[in-house]
């Protein structure tokens, strides 16, 4: 015990601090912060005239009002994307990180205050990213993140306001899927086996992804978690907990989730 309140006292007499158990991602940025870390948050590996000029569009043009704004960020901002096509409606407020990873097809619209958040190393060369498809509305206040994983939204699905869609490895949802407001779709579990350290410390017990077939429906405030399939046409109940594969055309609900019957 003395050993290592002398310890303490030698960190705190060097001007060092011991920080709490974090997430790496906390840490990374908590021990090196600054403008390379800043950079590399926003742009990821772009070089630094790309960072430059995308902090410009962010300034001038991602909180600029009425049509004037619409019309300035369908000009600009495909400059800064992987691919995009003609006729973009983009919201104001959308915060947009690593935009050269997203690609965002024809007539898609993205309402106001809308994240899309790709999170890759730039030490490995791996296929991160969020591609959205053709005319898929995303509502207000939802929030897509990639973190070293892909994010696929079918041609016309339908994201409901305020829900929230994470992957450490894959999100696929099909076309005209529906999905309604306060949704909570595909972030692991946290793993909680090593009983020596913080759970925060222990990173995620990731499962392979999530799959939602086309023309399905996840009904409001659902969860489905990583590792689930959910299939064709399939419908999730409002509120219910999905732990497990949904058959096609399925109707479930519940906490866990339980299948209540089939669509005829």
């Amino acid at each position: 015990m003395a050993t290592d309140d002398n310890t303490a006292q030698l960190k705190a007499s060097n001007g060092m601090q011991q920080l709490p158990p974090m997430t790496p991602q906390q840490r990374q940025f908590t021990e090196s912060g600054g403008l390379n870390r800043y950079r590399d948050l926003v742009t990821g590996d772009r070089n630094w005239l790309f960072f430059i000029g995308f902090e410009l569009y962010s300034l001038f043009c991602s909180n600029l009002a009425s049509i004037v704004g619409l019309a300035a960020r369908r000009l600009c901002l495909p400059a800064f994307l992987r691919s995009s096509a003609g006729s973009l409606v983009v919201g104001k407020g959308l915060t947009i990180r690593q935009p050269h990873r997203i690609s965002l097809a024809k007539g898609v619209i993205l309402d106001d205050y809308v994240t899309l958040d790709v999170r890759a190393d730039k030490r490995r060369d791996a296929d991160v990213g969020i591609e959205i498809g053709e005319h898929a509305l995303i509502g207000r206040g939802t929030i897509v993140v990639a973190k070293d994983g892909r994010i696929r939204l079918g041609k016309a699905c339908n994201i409901g306001s305020a829900c929230r869609i994470a992957t450490q490895s894959s999100v696929e949802i099909g076309d005209s899927v529906l999905i309604a407001a306060y949704a909570y779709i595909g972030p692991g579990n946290h793993r909680m086996d090593d009983f020596d350290r913080p759970l925060i410390e222990q990173g995620m017990d990731l499962r392979g992804g999530v799959r939602i077939g086309e023309q399905a429906w996840i009904g409001a405030r659902a969860t489905i978690l990583d590792g689930v399939t959910i299939g064709r046409e399939a419908i999730v109940g409002a509120h219910s907990l999905v732990l497990e594969d949904v058959p096609d055309r399925a109707i479930v609900a519940g906490v866990p989730a339980k299948i209540v019957r089939y669509r005829e």
